[in-house]
């Protein structure tokens, strides 16, 4: 039997991990660049440096939470699935928190190696999955495909999120 009430829980939290890394790396490059006067570009190399192996540890900690669980194989199977499916969203929620910054500061993240290196390694990727699936490379549609569902995936946890807060907050008494 699958537990429903398991996996909703589970998407919530992945859709918090999702908006948390999106809103902190885009914050935290934005006072690197104004308050602390680095270079946009350098302070958008060193967080997303620092964040891809933070967003990792925390996919490969929920495949052993989910594979631990006592759940039903089924139950399982769908949260290790969904935990693959999603990871490259999440990997692109940083990279988006970088791209809106550097919108933000006027700068091209394309000066960014670990972007770069990150578009190139994603290319890789997409086109070799491309190539099996559609039996030719399609990753140029393929990268604006991850980008647009990766997008979908933050605005709809922005969305569920902030609705939640504001539902909250119509229920507080106003004192």
């Amino acid at each position: 039997m699958l537990n429903l009430t398991l996996i909703r829980r589970c998407l919530r939290q992945y859709g918090l991990v999702w908006l948390g890394a999106f809103a902190l790396v885009l914050a935290a490059a934005l006072i690197a660049w104004k308050l602390a006067k680095i270079d946009y570009i350098a302070a958008a190399d060193l967080l997303l440096t620092g964040v891809f192996p933070v967003l990792g540890l925390i996919l490969a900690g929920f495949v052993i939470y989910a594979l631990a669980l006592k759940q039903t194989p089924l139950t399982k199977a769908v949260l290790i699935v969904f935990a693959l499916v999603l990871a490259l969203p999440l990997l692109w929620a940083p990279v988006l928190g970088v791209i809106a910054g550097a919108w933000i500061a006027h700068v091209s993240i394309e000066y960014s190696s670990v972007y770069a290196a990150f578009r190139i390694t994603v290319g890789k990727l997409l086109y070799v999955v491309t190539e099996q699936v559609f039996g030719s490379p399609l990753v140029d549609a393929a990268w604006k495909a991850m980008q647009a569902f990766a997008g979908l995936v933050g605005f709809i946890s922005a969305a569920v999120h902030s609705w939640r807060v504001v539902q909250r907050l119509s229920d507080s008494p106003v004192a």
